[in-house]
Formats: structure tokens, C-alpha cells, sequence
């Protein structure tokens, strides 16, 4: 059996921060609308700038993140492989397209969604390797990718939820 325990308090804790720090809930879609603002004026604060990223699309992409979370979660308790299998490639399609989207322009915050990022699609990958095989190595590399990446997620999402006041 599967020992998905450590994920799934992660999920639940990240998803819950998530759909309540952003003041709305996801979007149906998966699919980021992703376009933050690459015209940030040299003359707004950093707060302004992050705020105009968060409204041009940053936030709808954070959402979309936490709803694939969500989904892994419910996915992963109890341990769905197949459904596993679907929402894992998902989260790593939409960790993809947030990737490749306009930098924040908030120079500590982009430190950590870059991070944030980076670490969950590794989780993201394990996730789906360890549906795929049924490998409690990957789902252990999982959790602890998860666990560094929603630590500078939620860094992110603290900070959106302060400068958007969400």
C-alpha cells in the first residue's frame, strides 16, 4: 500500500491557503489565462508592479495551481492511480504553462515563485512516476518536493493576498 500520508496533509494545507489567500475560487478551466503585465511602468512601486502581475493573470494561474493541488489530493486519499495518474500530468501541464508566463516583476517574490515552480513540477513529475509504477521511492520524492515548493508557493501567496487585499 501506498503511503501517501505526508501528501496529503500538504495538499490539504496548500489548497486550503491557496483558494482562501487569493480571495476567489478557481476558475473552471485548467487552462492559466496567462498574460501578467509585461508593460509595468519603471515608475510603480514593487507593490504595484506585483499587484498588476497578480491582475493580469498571476493570480488565475496561482488559483489554477491550487485547484490541480486540490486535485491531487482528493486523487491521493484514497490512492485513485489512474485519477492520480490524470491529475499529476495536469498540475505539471499548468506548472509548465506558468513557466513559461511573464516574470514577476516583484524581484524577492519572483525568487520564490521561480522555486515554487521549479520544485513542484519535480514533485509533480514523481507524482506521476509513482502512479505509473506504483513506487513509494517516487511518492516519498513527491511529498518532499511538495513540501519545499509549497513553502515559497505560500510565500507567494501571502504576498498576493497583501498587496491585492483579497
Amino acid at each position: 500500500m501506498i503511503d501517501i500520508a505526508r501528501l496529503r496533509a500538504l495538499c490539504v494545507v496548500v489548497s486550503a491557503l491557496l483558494l482562501t489567500g487569493c480571495g476567489k475560487e478557481p476558475t473552471p478551466t485548467s487552462k492559466p489565462t496567462h498574460s501578467p503585465a509585461a508593460s509595468a511602468s519603471a515608475t510603480l512601486s514593487p507593490a504595484e508592479k506585483f499587484k498588476e502581475w497578480a491582475d493580469a493573470g498571476g493570480s488565475e494561474t496561482v488559483n489554477t495551481i491550487g485547484k490541480d493541488l486540490s486535485a491531487v489530493d482528493r486523487d491521493s486519499h484514497p490512492a485513485d492511480l489512474e485519477a492520480l495518474k490524470d491529475s499529476c500530468a495536469q498540475l505539471t501541464a499548468d506548472l509548465e504553462v506558468a513557466q513559461g508566463g511573464d516574470a514577476m516583476p516583484d524581484g524577492a517574490m519572483a525568487s520564490r515563485w521561480v522555486l515554487a515552480l521549479k520544485h513542484l513540477k519535480a514533485s509533480a513529475a514523481a507524482c506521476t512516476e509513482g502512479a505509473n509504477g506504483e513506487d513509494q521511492a517516487s511518492f516519498d520524492t513527491m511529498a518532499a518536493e511538495m513540501s519545499i515548493g509549497t513553502k515559497h508557493l505560500s510565500a507567494v501567496v501571502k504576498r498576493l493576498s497583501k498587496v491585492t487585499g483579497r
